[in-house]
């Protein structure tokens, strides 16, 4: 107490109360008349307590001052000056907000229904419950009225019993707080079983000192003494606060949970809605929130009222309201404490609610990514739609502790607030309300994604070449801490190609996405003190599942990815740092933290042996001493349950009483339990003791838990009771789930940033088409032809792809995963998505046609594309993401997009060598060509029409030796050849036409699969000339005997043929015999070369032998032609036959008449009697001649005239 002027004045605790409404305005001003009058008491207040000190006194002058010219504002002028102030408690500077109420016990009974004390005749609620009973439920409304608790029997308002009216009977006390205590992860506790709490009238603060009662009827909390039953019991305490809702509830992956256990009455209200009613005298009692679950928890049956609500939603709805669990959502908490009884006073309080104080707007920064950690960021505040931003003071704190790193910064007069990654600014003023509205702006953001409470701001021009990102418009009542993420973490996104087998030209597209930055040259993980608990007992060694050989190798892959070459070069406090600890019976720590992977394999390379003592690996860890500041992590790995603990069981025993588990058979010395799978299922000592252990770890460390085989199946019940990471264990049962876990963790411990793929589309260039879903609908559900995998293991769900066509006959193919949800990548995630290609047949044309390709592939396309030449394979390709972050609760994903490099495509061509060959020998035309046409059609396509390959004429001659081979055809098409000039004296015939030319030709390993022959012959065409010279024998002078055969020759002039029957006999001979047809004989057919020809042959008979019979001397002429016909065709024909000597041998320059009849020749009968037998010629003789002679003459004179009319062919 000072004095102002005539005035005592009690100072500080009459304004600092929590200005929240009208109802605030009132207890300030009861409060200061109180103290102004001198009337409110302070209960056994010993002049011995220390007095303010000055700074201390003059803040009081200041705010009393305050006070007068403010008309009732000092509380916000200094809670601000108190903000700023290091040495202001966590309440303080957390915004939450005590009461602590004194009640005279001689009067507060009063005149209210509710009772204190317990008095023998009291009943009903103001009666204790009785010992192992739960709470007395439904004594308050499930409303608050006012601010303040109301009976539900008689509608009394409890508002005396906290400070809302006046009330003789109580003295109202505002402590500054010094009750709660903050681990700097964002949670607040107090346990007066731990910790003693008393309240200093001088300070106005709780001290806190360790506890000296035993709990068990003494009283453990309170807070005005412990001397007498006035200072022990009878009296009160409210706590409020103001904090919002994190995403899906957790604060720093943990359930978001206030938690009570104490007596007597404890009413826990949300937004005026009783949630938690523990409510009657009784016995310590716990209850829970858990906001995360939207789950209500009592540890016993309430013993009188209604079943309470089990969620905070059921709550809500037996209220009439509606609970809002929506992220950033604010909420306020009232929470009401009586301790109405004569018997023990117990108080615990732990809750992880992120609160806001009064009148104050927080800016946090975050970054993810490799930004600096000392990079600076600029922001600037804008209230109330002013287009001015605040010019001020404000605080920066750090975010992970709450604590203040400086006070008193003041923004200049350009209004910047500057902040590192991980700090928060506190501004506090007057002017702010819960109805102020405000946006906060980042200056120089243009290079980051920028999002803020989830939602992702766009970049603004500033007009002086830089941008900023600016939030929407908050309200202070709704939300009054902004975390602004800034982040430079790109997914890894690549496409690539590879060449398939198929039908020979098909390729495989391969679009991926991964959640590891693609940014990071260097290591970009956070420090980190990482310690391997690896289980060596003998069961690892177990040769079915390799289950040592798995965690091994797992362990290895995670220090190779962990400390890298990079992560060495950091400063030790930038890097991560890993420890080995190893267990069976006993536990060693096999390596301490390194930053060298060597080190840690041979850490976990020792060999199985022994049991399984969980307890011990576990208080190894815990007990290994990491680097401040620095997060420290377990990974626990075991495959069974624990069968040795280190500490004695139970709890509080001594000597023989002590392990009754011990087996002196199998029980190791210095440790307990038998050793023996099964043998800890009756006591369960070996499993609490490490539960235990584990719960002693500090509450900023993580804890992950992995289990090495489905024998350990406490696992589960050992990761959920020791708040392991996600509240449960890892599976590592088999190699692949082993690695998978350990790439989890990975994740986990490097980034809280991942990667969320909402969809990746592929637009196709004109160069390919697809393969299996060619021709498909616009819109067509495509899934079934397009395989998306998570690293090897192809995913069965989850994902949709259409193919769409837009107007411009634009070919996308759109992957989305979850609808619109999109897919979650972390680092060790890697999503391909992968269908299958092939060139079109444009692209096979345009290189047919071009000799080149117009494209480069884009580096790591794969190596068939990466710098080689070819044809793109898409026109645009895109990841469509977000950076999934995570920061204190706060959840963010800016929706951005990234495009894919551009593979190509090659294609293949075929080619087709044409040979020219003659039947008469190439020689004779050495001074001619002729041309050829290279001629296709479209392969399996009845209707298609032959086409000319381009690239004209092709000319055969002996320069090119009668070959040429032409290349670039493009595959299916069957291809032929057509000569198109040449010499019409030859046939032409083709070998290897119309063949085929497929892809798999061209595609083929085989160099010459690809290569198609054709061959030309050009055959000299021959006309037969059939049996048109032919001879007819006519004997005189007698008739014809059987034995008679005459014999014909005919010869050819010069290289005239001769019959096919007589081949290259000259001269050719025919008989005719007395059976001889009409006596004629043909020489046969004559084959002739086509071309303009005469041939020349000659027939006579050959002199035989025949007694008196005069030999024909006649010799024919005969005239052959080859030429063409009016049809154009070669003929042969016998142009003429001419007689050139007669019978006789005498010249005879007659032409035949008939060249078509047979050449006749007459052998003449001469008597043997006419002739001399012997000897010469007598005259009788020449007589008989000359008669003979003279009567032929006659007998010729008379023919000659019939001879000159008629002519004889052959």
């Amino acid at each position: 107490m000072f004095e102002v002027g005539a005035l005592e004045v009690y100072p500080y605790w009459t304004w600092h109360v929590p200005v929240r409404d009208t109802r605030t305005v009132l207890e300030t001003e009861t409060a200061l008349k109180r103290g102004i009058k001198g009337t409110m008491r302070m209960r056994r207040v010993h002049e011995s307590e220390a007095k303010p000190k000055g700074n201390f006194a003059k803040r009081i002058v200041a705010a009393v001052a305050a006070v007068a010219m403010l008309g009732g504002m000092g509380y916000a002028t200094t809670s601000a000056a108190l903000a700023d102030d290091v040495n202001a408690t966590v309440e303080q500077q957390n915004g939450i907000n005590i009461g602590l109420h004194d009640y005279d016990r001689n009067s507060i009974n009063n005149n209210h229904a509710l009772h204190f004390m317990s008095g023998g005749n009291e009943a009903g609620y103001n009666r204790y419950v009785q010992d192992g009973r739960g709470a007395y439920a439904g004594i308050v409304k499930p409303l608050l009225t006012n601010d303040y608790p109301t009976m539900a029997d008689g509608n009394e308002s409890l508002n005396y019993l906290f400070g809302g009216a006046s009330d003789k009977a109580v003295t109202n006390y505002t402590p500054d707080g010094g009750l709660l205590t903050s681990d700097g992860q964002g949670n607040y506790s107090f346990d007066a079983a731990s910790k003693y709490a008393k309240y200093n009238h001088n300070s106005n603060r709780f001290e806190l000192t360790n506890q000296t009662q035993s709990g068990n009827r003494d009283p453990l909390f309170t807070p005005f003494g412990n001397d007498s039953d006035d200072n022990r019991y009878s009296f009160g305490m409210n706590l409020r606060a103001d904090f919002y809702m994190p995403k899906d509830g957790k604060v720093n992956n943990q359930n978001m949970v206030f938690d009570f256990t104490g007596d007597d009455d404890v009413w826990v209200f949300i937004d005026d809605v009783l949630v938690l009613d523990l409510g009657g005298i009784h016995q310590a009692l716990g209850g829970s929130i858990d906001f995360a679950a939207d789950k209500i928890k009592y540890d016993k049956v309430q013993s009188h009222g209604d079943t309470p609500a089990a969620t905070i939603t059921e709550a809500f709805r037996k209220a009439g309201k509606k609970w809002d669990s929506k992220a950033y959502t604010t909420h306020h908490l009232s929470f009401f404490y009586l301790e109405r009884g004569d018997g023990g006073s117990n108080c615990k309080i732990s809750f992880n609610l992120p609160v806001k104080p009064s009148k104050a707007i927080d800016i946090e920064k975050q970054t993810l990514g490799t930004i600096p950690a000392d990079q600076q960021f600029q922001f600037q505040l804008f209230a109330n739609g002013s287009q001015t931003p605040y010019e001020g003071k404000y605080s920066v704190y750090d975010a992970s502790t709450n604590q203040v790193v400086s006070s008193g910064l003041n923004t200049g007069s350009n209004g910047v607030i500057t902040l590192a990654k991980g700090q928060f600014a506190r501004v506090q003023s007057n002017d702010f309300s819960d109805d102020t509205t405000y946006s906060v702006r980042e200056l120089n953001s243009g290079k980051y994604t920028v999002s803020a409470n989830g939602e992702a701001l766009s970049q603004h021009n500033d007009g002086n070449g830089g941008s900023y990102a600016e939030t929407h418009s908050f309200k202070v009542s709704d939300t009054s801490h902004v975390t602004v993420i800034n982040s430079n973490v790109k997914p890894q996104n690549n496409k690539t190609i590879e060449k398939v087998d198929g039908d020979g030209d098909q390729y495989e597209l391969h679009l991926n996405a991964s959640g590891d930055s693609a940014s990071s040259e260097t290591t970009t993980v956070t420090p980190a003190d990482i310690v391997l608990v690896m289980d060596k007992s003998g069961s690892m060694q177990d040769k079915n599942d390799n289950r040592d050989t798995n965690a091994k190798n797992a362990a290895n892959k995670l220090a190779e990815k962990l400390l890298t070459e990079a992560n060495s070069k950091l400063s030790e406090s930038q890097q991560v740092q890993m420890a080995v600890v190893t267990f069976s019976d006993k536990v060693s720590t096999k390596q301490s933290f390194t930053t060298s992977v060597s080190k840690i394999k041979t850490a976990v390379s020792s060999k199985p042996d022994g049991g399984t003592n969980w307890e011990a690996a576990l208080k190894q860890a815990n007990d290994l001493q990491g680097r401040t500041g620095v997060k420290k992590h377990i990974i626990f790995l075991s495959d069974g349950n624990p069968t040795f603990r280190i500490s004695n069981y139970p709890i509080g025993c001594s000597k023989k009483r002590c392990n009754p588990d011990d087996d002196w058979r199998t029980t190791p010395q210095g440790v307990h339990g038998a050793g023996t799978e099964g043998s800890d299922n009756y006591y369960g000592y070996n499993y609490a003791a490490a539960l235990a252990e584990a719960n002693r770890r500090e509450s900023n460390v993580s804890l992950y838990v992995v289990k090495a085989s489905t024998d350990a199946n406490r696992m589960s019940d050992f990761a959920r009771e020791a708040k392991a990471v996600n509240g449960k264990e890892f599976d590592g049962t088999n190699a692949e789930n082993l690695t998978q876990a350990f790439g989890q963790i990975y994740s986990s411990i490097t980034s809280s940033a991942k990667i969320k793929v909402s969809s990746i589309t592929d637009t196709l260039s004109q160069w390919v088409d697809p393969v299996d879903f060619a021709g498909v609908a616009d819109g067509a559900d495509i899934t079934q032809y397009v395989t998306v995998k998570n690293g090897n293991k192809a995913l069965t769900g989850g994902y949709t792809a259409t193919y769409g066509v837009d107007q411009s006959g634009n070919r996308t193919v759109t992957v989305t995963f979850n609808g619109t949800d999109g897919i979650v990548t972390e680092k060790a995630d890697s999503i391909d998505v992968s269908f299958k290609v092939k060139p079109s047949d444009a692209a096979y044309a345009t290189y047919a046609g071009n000799q080149q390709y117009p494209n480069v592939g884009e580096p790591n396309t794969g190596t068939a594309s990466a710098g080689q030449p070819g044809f793109y394979s898409n026109v645009d390709a895109r990841l469509n993401y977000c950076v999934l972050t995570e920061v204190n609760g706060t959840t963010s994903c800016a929706p951005t997009e990234v495009e894919y490099p551009h593979p190509v495509v090659q294609v293949k061509l075929g080619k087709i060598k044409i040979v020219k060959q003659w039947s008469d020998g190439a020689s004779k035309h050495d001074d001619g060509s002729v041309t050829v046409q290279l001629q296709r059609k479209k392969s399996g396509d009845s209707n298609a029409q032959l086409e000319d390959v381009g690239g004209g004429v092709i000319t055969l001659n002996k320069g090119n030796g009668w070959q040429t081979t032409v290349d670039n055809l493009v595959p299916g098409y069957t291809y032929s050849v057509a000569e198109i000039s040449g010499n019409d004296r030859y046939g032409v015939s083709y070998t290897g036409n119309n063949v085929d030319l497929t892809k798999q030709m061209v595609w083929s390993s085989n160099a010459d699969a690809g290569t198609l022959n054709a061959t030309i012959t050009n055959t000299l065409k021959t006309v037969a000339l059939e049996n048109a010279i032919s001879v007819k024998k006519d004997l005189a002078g007698r008739e014809w005997k059987t034995s008679d055969t005459f014999d014909f020759t005919l010869a050819a002039k010069g290289n005239a043929p001769l019959p096919d029957k007589c081949e290259a006999d000259q001269p050719c001979t025919v008989k005719v015999n007395s059976d001889s047809g009409s006596h004629t004989a043909s020489f046969g057919n004559i084959t002739y070369n086509a071309g303009d020809a005469s041939y020349t042959y000659y027939v006579t008979e050959v002199k035989g032998s025949i007694a008196s019979l005069h030999y024909s001397q006649a010799k024919y002429e005969v005239v052959v032609t080859v030429a063409k016909d009016s049809n154009g065709e070669w003929k042969a024909s016998v142009k003429s036959v001419t007689k050139v000597l007669d019978d006789n041998g005498a010249a005879v320059p007659e032409s035949q008449s008939a060249a078509t009849e047979p050449v006749t020749f007459t052998n003449r009968y001469v008597a043997v009697s006419a002739l001399p037998l012997t000897g010469g010629a007598t005259g009788r003789q020449w007589l008989l001649v000359g008669g003979v002679i003279g009567g032929l003459a006659v007998l010729l004179i008379g023919a000659a005239e019939i001879w000159n009319n008629k002519k004889r062919l052959v």
